[in-house]
């Protein structure tokens, strides 16, 4: 499926009429914007047809959502600077889901500091407004992901005879015992926070909280939460 972008490009978030000078790198930068939006939605589109768990396929649709957001804002950006609407190349399409996950990730952290940059470079403020808020909605999307691909890789260290992951053991007196219920505090998935909750494991472990360089150079600081077979010496 290839995005449609024509789909609700009409709406005017900003208002037309806007004085909007700028040079041809932020242009040219917004004009990537938009190709980077098109590119994400094709990829979260494949992405979705690759995992069975109904879970994460919500979570990447709401990301796809966004996605789509992203784009009719920067079009909107784009037309009132005087731009052109750019050719859109079709970009990376992931074969399986786990490495798909980490390659959204490592998407998701650089167009955020994109978006960054040209917010910072923004020649109204509604225009960095609309960039800021893209900035965080990816960085919000890594989070997700980051999540998703824990699950998943809990999920396959799972033996068939019901082990427990390495690193962990069960707890023997956890404050909210299995078959208890829980309100979830959380947000780092989507309309998850202020959930009830049903506990159905409890567990005793060290987890972490790191600040680190990706393999891109990208720095991401932070980001919680690793538990010790997760990591390796140095």
């Amino acid at each position: 499926m290839i995005f449609n972008m024509h789909n609700g490009v009409g709406s005017n978030p900003m208002g037309m009429g806007m004085d909007l000078t700028s040079d041809a790198h932020l242009i040219e930068d917004v004009s990537r914007a938009i190709i980077l939006e098109v590119q994400a939605y094709n990829f979260y589109q494949r992405l979705i047809q690759l995992t069975p768990n109904e879970q994460f396929r919500q979570i990447i649709l709401r990301i796809q959502h966004d996605e789509m957001k992203h784009y009719h804002w920067f079009t909107m950006i784009l037309r009132m600077m005087g731009g052109q609407q750019p050719q859109i190349t079709f970009g990376e399409i992931p074969r399986d889901f786990n490495e798909g996950v980490q390659k959204a990730i490592q998407n998701e952290l650089e167009a955020s500091s994109f978006y960054q940059d040209i917010a910072s470079r923004a020649t109204t403020h509604h225009v960095q407004m609309h960039f800021m808020h893209a900035s965080h909605d990816e960085q919000r999307h890594a989070t997700w992901l980051q999540n998703i691909l824990m699950m998943d890789n809990m999920k396959m260290n799972h033996s068939s005879s019901g082990e427990l992951p390495e690193g962990l053991k069960a707890a023997e007196n956890p404050t909210f015992p299995v078959g208890s219920k829980a309100i979830i505090n959380a947000d780092h998935m989507p309309n998850m926070k202020g959930a009830e909750a049903t506990i159905v494991g409890a567990y005793d472990t060290t987890v972490y909280m790191v600040n680190y360089i990706s393999t891109t150079g990208e720095k991401v600081t932070n980001h919680k939460w690793l538990v010790e077979s997760e990591l390796s010496a140095k």
